[in-house]
């Protein structure tokens, strides 16, 4: 039990860095600003507990160093936060905001309905799925019994099937809690990929709301916690609800103007999964186009991971190589004009899609339902254009990526897709949300004659 403590230890380490340096002052409504503090410290104490227990205990072999550190910063980041604590005693927003008690209350039951389903997952599997004890939890055991055994996390041993130089953020994380709290329990995986999921859930409707207004921002969080699909990969405890946390979370973020906590979040993507390579690439270039003036801001928040990465694929990992880009090139070219994979490839996103709902219900359903009713902003429009470009843009990497696949392609799609739609989909529920008018000024446009109502769309 003493390791789910060690979780929310760097939980405490990331929202005490949160507090003290992100400034989001003058962001309504307030709940707004906490949620967003909340997940993006979550989100990124997680990480940096991940990565500093892979550097000092796992690469210098010493666990007790690993602990002190952490503590320290713990405590140095608890000062901090204590001497700086006037700046959060007068946030100087622009007024009240009003936040519907009806829709909070379907928000917090829905995540309460959300909650009880995982807890029933892992009641009944609580070692998780195929992936996660083959993969990442394996791997997190081997870091957790020390420098002798800690390379074998990344060891050619464990062959292609186990991906051997598959980034190590969420093992790191688990095998960190698990070796300073010297026991090895199924608790710290489920604790740790449910606090993934409430940071994803508290950026995109802090995100939301701070950007649109509370209702939206509201709404947006109703529509993800209704996604089954989503609420299914968290007691499978892989690392693509991790991934999707820092994809979403980098985006708001950035439109936020916060390009250094949006370029470290993108980082602890890329030391979560190979898809987050991809992330950064099409991230920057979304920067590169609709925030040029952050760009380096970002890249310097992204560098750390950036060479955590590095040092790990081509210092550690080195010939390990197992990624599916690199067993896809041989033969690319021939795959590349077999014109009727494309029609493949096509479908299953297409049904992966449809089956992120369940019986009649889908989640795309209330965001049709808001976007009828309150029609489009071409305030945001900026905004939400960087969002879908980064969504889409994912996306098209993942059909390229099937298309050149060396693997049999029904049986690359049947067991990868889902996953893949999982991780982009809170990011395209946000850019949705992002464009939508605010309900008080969708009220407001119902009042003005049929030509003015035209000219403000």
């Amino acid at each position: 039990m003493s390791g789910i403590l060690w979780v929310g230890e760097a939980v405490l380490l990331g929202w005490l860095l949160a507090w003290r340096w992100i400034d989001l002052r003058g962001l309504e409504p307030a709940w707004a600003r906490w949620l967003l503090l909340a997940g993006a410290g979550a989100a990124g104490g997680m990480g940096v507990a991940s990565c500093l227990f892979f550097l000092v205990d796992a690469l210098m072999g010493s666990l007790a160093a690993a602990m002190g550190l952490e503590l320290a910063l713990v405590a140095w980041a608890a000062f901090e936060v204590f001497r700086r604590r006037a700046r959060w005693t007068t946030s100087a927003g622009p007024g009240k905001t009003r936040t519907p008690m009806l829709l909070t209350i379907a928000v917090l039951l829905g995540v309460g309905i959300a909650t009880a389903a995982i807890a029933a997952a892992w009641e009944n599997n609580p070692q998780g799925n195929w992936d996660a004890w083959a993969i990442w939890n394996l791997r997190a055991r081997f870091l957790a019994s020390g420098p002798g055994l800690a390379v074998r996390a990344w060891s050619p041993l464990l062959g292609p099937i186990t991906h051997p130089d598959y980034p190590l953020l969420v093992s790191g994380l688990v095998g960190r809690s698990w070796a300073f709290g010297r026991s090895i329990s199924s608790v710290v995986p489920e604790g740790a990929s449910y606090v993934f999921f409430l940071a994803l859930l508290a950026m995109v409707a802090g995100g939301v709301a701070a950007l649109r207004g509370p209702m939206l921002g509201l709404l947006a969080v109703l529509a993800l916690v209704a996604s089954p699909a989503l609420v299914h990969e968290v007691p499978a405890q892989y690392a693509d609800v991790p991934l999707a946390c820092y994809i979403a979370g980098a985006v708001v973020f950035a439109v936020l103007e916060q390009p250094a906590v949006a370029g470290i979040l993108a980082g602890f993507a890329l030391w979560t999964k190979d898809e987050g390579a991809l992330f950064l690439i099409v991230f920057a270039a979304a920067l590169l186009v609709f925030r040029r003036r952050s760009f380096w801001k970002a890249a310097a928040g992204a560098l750390p991971a950036v060479a955590l990465v590095l040092l790990f694929r081509e210092g550690l990992a080195r010939g390990n190589a197992s990624s599916l880009l690199a067993a896809s090139l041989p033969g690319a070219s021939q795959r590349l004009i077999a014109w009727s994979r494309y029609g493949t490839i096509a479908a299953a996103f297409a049904r992966e899609f449809a089956n992120l709902g369940v019986g009649w219900y889908h989640p795309v359903l209330p965001l049709a339902t808001a976007a009828v009713t309150l029609r489009l902003d071409a305030a945001r429009r900026r905004d939400a254009m960087m969002a879908w470009v980064v969504a889409l843009g994912l996306l098209a990497g993942y059909f390229g990526i099937y298309a050149i696949t060396g693997n049999d392609l029904i049986w690359q799609l049947q067991t990868s897709l889902g996953r893949l739609v999982v991780q982009v989909w809170p990011l395209v529920l946000l850019a949705a949300f992002m464009i939508l008018r605010e309900p008080q000024l969708a009220g407001r446009a119902a009042l003005l004659p049929k030509k003015q109502r035209k000219a403000a769309r």
